[in-house]
């Protein structure tokens, strides 16, 4: 099956300076983006994983102590929202030759792509970007599609907007004797002559934070088949998509690199967990508390010799007092709920802002049942940040699926025509209803504002191909009718309406 390729691929290709030692992958001579801007990536990752240190506290009896931190995880929140608002369940992709689309939606099954690509993309618009990798599996025959987040991804030099070159990497721990060794695989994307080209290095450390020494292919069993470098010709693009959070990076305008939802808003995002960490201490520390008279802490002993408890050891002692006669009482702190749920709704509202989406989204109160033309109206905002993000990840999926098709051809894996329409239509039920819809277009056409081609494939997400299949059909069912009728007129003028 693989001999065709086999025979298309050569070993060769210009060199580059050979590297032998490696701090981090951005020291690497042929990636020239801003280390900042994957320290940037790496910090937007540590908050969209939750991972933050215990808060370390001093209590009333002068003592260090750590507590965990309690955090609200907006980041994802905001992700995910964005994310299904993008790309759900409904979202129908599809080719308009028959054959070409059942090897497509075989290929999208086999990788549960509508499952797994909105969960990657809510990640992807978290950190920063998101990149697609066909590739084939040589054991089983099949195309897999693997995905790279923002940290795994590194444009080359030759890179400004569009990012046709790029470097992926792949880390491997192992535990060899009795510590663990890491090792990282840089998978370079090139375009030499109009031939692109793939090619590996693997490098290997005893630190996690260090790329390490460079070394064989054959080193570690997984990659002995690797070959350094492979030359694959006949490839109209990169054997990679990317896929961009919509909008300018203006962390540094240079850089081809995708900012994330996180990044415009992280300093309100740092807000809010200090408030609600904040608030939830609160909470902990406004429980009942006891004070009481020192005649209570006094220690007794009984005949055993165990000492006799007056109070739970469970129990919060807020502080003895020295008193000459016993006392005991209690004492409730008040809660500042209201303070801190009205500073949290107010950080919220700034994230909205600044993530793109219309105020209330996070905070709505559901109470009210809206109209679909009320929640484009009241979600102008959220919808304008859909609907550019859909354009991306639109123009991403046809490129993913001419890759998947030029793939699968050089592997002869599908034989048919890849000189295909690829349909794909969005779900917007959320915004926009289809009778509305439809009843837009309608008046559109009828005041010859737009033609009947258009308003099919807008409002049935069909192809241009299909569209024109359906006028066609359309006309000759009105001829058919009309001629049925012409008939049916003629016959009552002849015999009478009864006969």
């Amino acid at each position: 099956m693989f001999e065709r390729l086999k025979t298309l691929f050569r070993i060769g290709g210009a060199k580059v300076g050979v590297v032998q030692t490696l701090n981090d992958i951005t020291d690497h001579p042929r990636i020239s983006v801003n280390a900042n801007e994957f320290d940037r990536i790496r910090d937007n990752k540590r908050i969209y994983k939750n991972a933050f240190p215990n808060v370390e506290y001093i209590n009333s009896d002068g003592l260090s102590k750590s507590r965990p931190f309690h955090s609200l995880n907006v980041s994802k929140v905001v992700a995910r929202k964005l994310s299904k608002l993008v790309f759900n369940d409904g979202c129908d992709i599809s080719v308009d030759n028959e054959d070409a689309d059942k090897f497509l939606q075989e290929v999208f099954n086999d990788n549960k792509f509508r499952k797994n690509f909105g969960e990657e993309l809510e990640a992807g618009y978290a950190i920063g970007g998101l990149a697609l990798r066909p590739y084939v599996d040589t054991n089983t025959g099949k195309i897999r599609i693997s995905y790279c987040r923002a940290d795994t991804f590194y444009p080359l030099e030759s890179n400004t907007n569009d990012i046709s070159e790029a470097a992926i990497a792949t880390v491997t721990q192992q535990t060899e004797g009795q510590k663990t060794v890491y090792y990282t695989l840089l998978e370079f994307h090139e375009w030499e002559d109009g031939t692109y080209w793939i090619r590996n290095e693997l490098y290997r450390s005893d630190e996690q934070n260090q790329v390490g020494v460079k070394i064989s292919l054959k080193s570690l069993d997984k990659y002995k088949d690797l070959q350094e470098e492979v030359a694959m010709p006949g490839f109209s693009r990169p054997l990679f998509v990317y896929i961009k959070l919509a909008g300018k990076n203006n962390f540094d305008l240079n850089s081809p690199l995708s900012l994330g939802v996180i990044d415009n808003a992280k300093r309100q995002l740092i807000d809010i967990n200090e408030k609600y960490d904040e608030f939830m201490w609160e909470i902990e520390e406004a429980k009942r508390k006891i004070l009481a008279s020192d005649h209570f802490f006094k220690v007794r002993y009984g005949e055993d010799g165990n000492p006799i408890k007056r109070f739970d050891s469970k129990t919060s002692v807020y502080q003895r007092l020295k008193s000459d006669d016993p006392f005991i009482d209690e004492f409730s702190p008040s809660l500042r709920s209201t303070e801190f749920i009205a500073s949290i709704n107010f950080i919220l509202r700034i994230i909205e802002l600044q993530a793109g989406f219309s105020s209330g989204t996070f905070s709505f109160d559901g109470q009210s049942v809206k109209t679909a033309t009320e929640i484009i109206s009241e979600n102008s905002e959220t919808f304008s940040t859909r609907s550019d993000n859909v354009l991306i990840v639109e123009e991403a999926l046809k490129e993913l699926i001419t890759t998947i098709f030029e793939l699968a051809d050089a592997y002869e894996l599908y034989s048919g025509t890849t000189e295909v329409g690829v349909n794909i239509d969005f779900d917007d039920g959320v915004f926009q209803s289809q009778d509305e819809k439809a009843d837009y277009y309608s008046k559109l056409v009828t005041a010859g504002l737009t033609s009947k081609l258009n308003a099919i494939q807008k409002l049935t997400g069909v192809t241009e191909k299909e569209a024109i299949k359906l006028v066609y059909d359309i006309r000759a069912e009105n001829l058919e009718m009309d001629y049925s009728r012409q008939e049916e007129v003629s016959a009552s003028k002849q015999l009478g309406d009864e006969e």
